[in-house]
């Protein structure tokens, strides 16, 4: 935040020079919050004990906080000085739960479609489905519409199921599954919550997005479940343009939430949640209308419970502080594997060791391939490659649809025929890897490998089955944790391998070991690259650890490697 009103005050400056590209009308600023300030609250809220009429009864009115203000000022305010448009055309505002972001939106919605001044304004709610534009901002803003009949009839506003209408300009529902999307033309895009958002609908409004003068794409969000998504990666971009390392006067950012310092411990990453849910100061860096729609009371007394609760601490770290994490027991901050990223292919390695894992589906999951090299100064690189198959349940999958297909567009997923796992199509990318690679071991899981481990075996392929037990798993993992916080493990940005990493849970046992294990048994939330990945790390480490299937005690009696697979032939005689 401090960055962003630096910023801003730059942009003021600059914008007194009658040479630059834009300048900055108060005008502009003043018609949006008289426009925002003649409306009404039309739920009961915190307002009711503060404002008051002459009568000493409830005023509804709305009023702007400062940092409303200043927000609107910087959307509002920066023009382009040859068109007189809005300079910011994609604006990102991560607020906390409860700090009016429907309101400020919904304000946003209406101010666009009845004093823009534009032809026939398209304003989509974009929404992962009818539901959550139901529930959220649409239904906001129909509501407001429809309890101030001053307002709905001053601008000849008309409400239905899917449309909030002003003339020829509409406000609409725009889901994954709508059908609206051919001819999208918007003046104003809204992505209320987008976090959780669906990231074909912003592709969609991405590319419809343009075509209109003044145009703005607008999200207000809280932090996520997941730092993944178009809302995470729009935050990626706007802290890049805030730190400075890229420019671009069109988007706007304002991120409440906390520094790394503020609740993390130095040493070990761990969130410190004693700190967090007992430092009243950063409840208040973090939320912009504490004390105002917040009541600090019961905000206290909610992060006491929290403290206590183990299962309630994510929640209340996303809702109250803006931290991108599902819970407490996440093993990997997201954000400390993204800063491991740097910029090499696996072309790079062509020749050297290379230690291979192998996680293989059942049936219907995901297969994946980890490849581990090391690199001088105590370093090692990683890489992953992955396989779906393309009927299975995890593809049509609501809440993955979206990010497989963007992983499978970008090369980092293949998508095999039918419905199940394709491990011959995996094995030949191994074998693949072995022509180009001085492959040291190629470890496998014996739950689902039989097949795979006796062909690659029949190959002279240096492949050995690796135990998937905590004492296996525990070295490879603690050794990968301790590199993403010290930063020396490095990789390519693969989205699909970062994904997997944050759904990695676990728990410390007593004895000190732990199993890398997803947050629940059945969850849609995949973890198969970073096992493969401890699978290769494991033998890297402890050599021992894998075993030569030949003498495999466990796999002794096991047919298929002894004798193969039986085919048809055989079966009939």
């Amino acid at each position: 935040m401090i960055l962003a009103a630096e910023r801003y005050l730059h942009m003021l400056e600059m914008a007194k020079d009658p040479e630059n590209d834009f300048y900055y009308s108060p005008e502009h600023v003043v018609d949006y919050c008289d426009f925002a300030e003649r409306l009404q609250h039309f739920e009961s809220g915190t307002w009711e004990l503060t404002q008051k009429d002459e009568d000493g009864n409830p005023d509804p009115s709305i009023i702007l906080e400062p940092w409303q203000i200043w927000v609107e000022s910087a959307i509002q305010g920066f023009r382009r000085r040859f068109t007189g448009e809005r300079l910011v055309t994609t604006a990102i505002e991560v607020i906390p739960r409860k700090s009016a972001k429907s309101l400020k939106a919904t304000i946003a919605a209406l101010f666009d479609l009845c004093c823009s001044g534009q032809v026939a304004p398209q304003i989509p709610i974009a929404a992962a489905s009818a539901k959550q534009a139901d529930d959220t901002l649409f239904g906001d803003i129909k509501a407001m519409v429809e309890n101030d009949e001053d307002l709905a009839a001053e601008y000849g506003l008309e409400t239905t199921k899917d449309e909030v209408r002003c003339g020829s300009g509409t406000i609409f529902k725009l889901t994954s599954l709508g059908e609206r999307q051919d001819g999208l033309n918007p003046s104003l895009a809204l992505f209320e919550e987008g976090h959780a958002g669906a990231a074909s609908v912003y592709k969609v409004v991405d590319s419809a997005f343009g075509a209109r003068p003044n145009a703005l794409r607008r999200m207000i969000t809280t932090a996520g479940y997941r730092p993944e998504g178009p809302g995470y990666e729009l935050l990626l971009d706007a802290t890049r343009v805030l730190e400075g390392t890229e420019e671009d006067y069109s988007l706007f950012a304002a991120i409440y939430t906390l520094d790394k310092e503020d609740y993390l411990d130095p040493d070990t990453s761990a969130i410190l949640w004693e700190k967090l849910f007992t430092d009243e100061d950063l409840l208040i860096k973090a939320n912009p209308m504490y004390g105002i729609s917040l009541d600090p009371i019961k905000i206290k007394t909610s992060l006491k419970v929290a403290k206590r609760r183990l299962d309630l601490r994510g929640e209340a770290a996303r809702t109250r502080f803006n931290i991108w994490t599902g819970s407490g027991t996440s093993l990997i901050d997201l954000s400390n594997w993204q800063s491991c990223k740097r910029d090499i292919c696996l072309e790079d390695f062509i020749g050297q060791k290379c230690w291979i894992g192998v996680d293989l589906a059942q049936k219907t999951d995901m297969c994946s391939i980890a490849l581990v090299f090391e690199l001088p100064g105590d370093r090692i690189a990683v890489f992953a490659k992955y396989f779906l198959p393309e009927d299975s349940e995890t593809v049509s999958h609501p809440e993955l649809f979206d990010q497989i297909e963007i992983w499978r567009e970008g090369g980092w997923l293949e998508l095999t025929e039918g419905p199940l796992a394709d491990h011959d199509r995996v094995r030949e990318e191994v074998e693949a890897y072995c022509e180009v690679f001085d492959v040291q071991v190629i470890a496998c899981d014996p739950a689902q490998a039989h097949n795979t481990v006796k062909q690659l075996w029949d190959g002279h392929k240096p492949v050995m089955v690796y135990p998937n037990r905590a004492d296996t798993m525990t070295p490879p993992t603690d050794d990968v944790l301790g590199r993403i916080i010290a930063k020396t493990i490095w990789h390519d940005g693969n989205p699909v391998l970062a994904w997997n990493a944050q759904n990695v849970y676990g728990e410390r046992k007593g004895n000190g070991s732990i199993m890398p294990r997803k947050e629940k048994d059945h969850s849609p939330r995949k973890i198969d690259g970073f096992v493969a990945l401890c699978f290769a790390n494991g033998c890297r480490l402890e050599p021992d650890f894998a075993k030569d299937p030949s003498k495999d005690d466990a796999g002794k009696d096991d047919p298929y490697l002894t004798r193969g697979i039986l085919g048809y032939e055989e079966r009939h005689v």
